[in-house]
C-alpha cells in the first residue's frame, strides 16, 4: 500500500519534479516557445502557479502563452503589389488587372486581447517590471496599433522619474539603468522601429517625452535630431545633435552625424570642424572616414 501511494505521489509531482527553481522553469518553457508546444506551456504554466503562486513572472508566462498561436496565416487577394521582400503570385485577371495572391499573419482577436489584458494587469500590480510594459508596447507595435506602442513607452518614461529608473526584468532581476535591456535602449529601440515604419508622429510623440523628461541625455537629444533629420528639417537636426554633443563631447557617432550634416548643408568650414574632431578622436569606427573628408573638403 505504501508503494502505491508513493508511485502516486511520484505522478502527481511529476510535472514540477523535473525543474524546482525558477530559472528551471523559464528555460524549460522558453523551449515550449520555440516549438510552438502550448500543451507543454499550459502545464509549466499550472506547474509555476503551484510552486510560486502569486509570482510576477506568471503574467509574463500567460501573455507568452496567448501570444504563441496570436497570429495565423490568411491569404490575401489584391490588386495592390506588395512589399519587395514579400512573396508572391501574380496574374492577370478577365480584366486586364494585374492581381497578387499572398499570405500574411492576421491577429486572432481574442489571444491578443487575452495578451493585451494580462499584461495591463501585470503592470498595474508589477508597475516596475520593465519587460511587461516593452511587451505590450511590442504587441501592439506587432497589430500596426503605433501610437499605442509610443503610448506604453511614455508611461514607462514617466514611471522611471518615479521609480529612479529602477527596473526589474525577466524572474525579478535588477536592470542596468542604461543598459542595452534597461529603459534607454528600449526608448531608443522602439523609436527607431516607429521612424523606419515612417510613423514620425508616434516617433515624435516617445522622443518628446523623452527629452521633455530627461534634457541631459544626449542618446533622446541625437534621437530628436534624428526624427528631424528624418523629416528633411537639416538645421533642425544639426541644432539638436550639436546639443547632444555638448552633453557627450567624446561621442564620436554624435560628431560624425553633426559633420555630415553640415556637409549636406553645404557648410564645408562647420563640416571640416567636427571632422577634425572626429578625426584627432583616433576612433577607429570614425576617424579614417573623417581623414578622407577633410582632404576632399579641403581640396575643393
Amino acid at each position: 500500500m505504501k508503494r502505491l501511494i508513493l508511485s502516486a505521489l511520484i505522478i502527481l509531482l511529476s510535472g514540477a519534479a523535473f525543474a524546482q527553481t525558477r530559472t528551471e522553469l523559464y528555460d524549460r518553457f522558453n523551449k515550449c516557445c520555440d516549438q510552438q508546444d502550448t500543451t507543454a506551456a499550459a502545464a509549466l504554466i499550472a506547474d509555476w502557479e503551484r510552486l510560486y503562486p502569486g509570482d510576477a513572472e506568471l503574467y509574463s508566462l500567460r501573455a507568452n502563452y496567448h501570444f504563441m498561436n496570436a497570429f495565423e496565416a490568411v491569404v490575401v487577394l489584391s490588386d495592390e503589389e506588395p512589399a519587395p521582400d514579400e512573396k508572391a503570385l501574380s496574374f492577370v485577371d478577365s480584366l486586364g488587372v494585374t492581381r497578387y495572391m499572398y499570405s500574411k499573419l492576421a491577429p486572432k482577436e481574442n489571444k491578443v486581447n487575452a495578451a493585451k489584458n494580462i499584461l495591463a494587469e501585470g503592470i498595474t500590480k508589477n508597475p516596475d517590471r520593465l519587460d511587461l510594459r516593452v511587451g505590450k508596447a511590442y504587441l501592439h507595435l506587432k497589430l500596426d496599433e503605433n501610437a499605442l506602442a509610443a503610448q506604453e513607452l511614455q508611461a514607462a518614461l514617466e514611471r522611471s522619474v518615479l521609480n529612479g529608473n529602477k527596473w526589474t526584468g525577466t524572474l525579478g532581476k535588477p536592470l542596468e539603468a542604461d543598459g542595452p535591456g534597461g529603459l534607454e535602449g528600449s526608448v531608443q529601440s522602439f523609436f527607431y522601429d516607429l521612424a523606419s515604419s515612417k510613423d514620425l508622429a508616434s516617433a515624435g510623440i516617445l522622443i518628446d517625452t523623452a527629452v521633455r523628461l530627461y534634457p541631459q541625455n544626449p542618446f533622446y537629444l541625437s534621437d530628436k535630431a534624428a526624427l528631424y533629420y528624418f523629416s528633411e528639417d537639416l538645421e533642425e537636426a544639426v541644432k539638436w545633435y550639436v546639443s547632444a554633443l555638448e552633453i557627450a563631447p567624446d561621442d564620436m557617432l554624435i560628431a560624425s552625424n553633426v559633420a555630415h550634416i553640415y556637409e549636406d548643408l553645404g557648410d564645408k568650414q562647420n563640416a571640416v570642424k567636427y571632422y577634425r574632431i572626429v578625426a584627432a578622436s583616433g576612433d577607429e569606427e570614425f576617424a579614417g572616414e573623417a581623414d578622407d573628408k577633410i582632404r576632399e573638403l579641403t581640396a575643393e
